[in-house]
């Protein structure tokens, strides 16, 4: 596959930092979107941005059913099956970013594509 640009991954004008950056928790969601992204807006970033706020939303409510999921007591499965998921789908993006990929994660990928289309 050849390469995005010939800056180097790590070079602030190469749309694989800001994609990759995106990934490592949500600030660095925050510092890839706001200061790599608005400055050099490339639909491959784009891509994987809204795919990284999307498994940051379902990690977001993963965690809060595992607080009540803990509270009442309920089997540790119920509660480590969903945080997998989401950790397998995280890892799963950032390896396709990673490989230069524009692949939807499954489950959530085309969903985030189509409710973040204006980032």
């Amino acid at each position: 596959m050849a390469k995005l640009t010939e800056s180097y991954l790590g070079s602030p004008d190469n749309p694989g930092t800001a994609a990759i950056v995106g990934y490592i928790t949500i600030i660095g969601w925050l510092l890839a979107y706001f200061g790599l992204y608005k400055s050099n807006p490339t639909a491959f970033a784009a891509f994987h941005l809204r795919q990284t706020l999307m498994l940051y939303i379902c990690a977001l409510v993963v965690n809060i059913y595992s607080l009540i999921a803990l509270w009442h007591a309920l089997p540790l499965w119920m509660v480590l099956l969903p945080a997998g998921m989401i950790t397998l789908l995280w890892l799963w993006g950032l390896i396709d970013a990673a490989n230069q990929g524009q692949h939807p994660v499954p489950i959530v990928g085309r969903l985030a594509q189509r409710l973040f289309q204006n980032l």
